[in-house]
């Protein structure tokens, strides 16, 4: 079984999107985006990216990209977060 990719909206009501493994654990979580059909590409950039993304290993982490920075409205409880299917939302 394939992961999920959700669409939701966060606390700043921007939208967002995170890549979830098959028992629910979320594996990435994007950057804000100002509009559902701006998130939907965002996605398939990703699936795109992933798939020939290379490793690359880092001394230490970016500081734009320390864990310290990185957004905590992405990761709500399910009753506040509205995910959605994305292959609804093609269209």
């Amino acid at each position: 079984m394939a992961g999920m990719f959700e669409l939701f909206i966060d606390a700043e009501d921007s939208f967002r999107f995170q890549l979830t493994a098959p028992d629910g654990t979320v594996m990435a979580v994007s950057r804000p985006f100002p509009s559902k059909a701006a998130a939907v590409e965002g996605i398939a950039a990703v699936r795109e990216y992933a798939g020939m993304g290379h490793v690359k290993e880092l001394a230490k982490a970016p500081v734009d990209r320390s864990l310290g920075s990185r957004p905590h409205a992405a990761v709500r409880p399910h009753s506040v977060r509205m995910p959605l299917l994305c292959q609804r939302m093609a269209g």
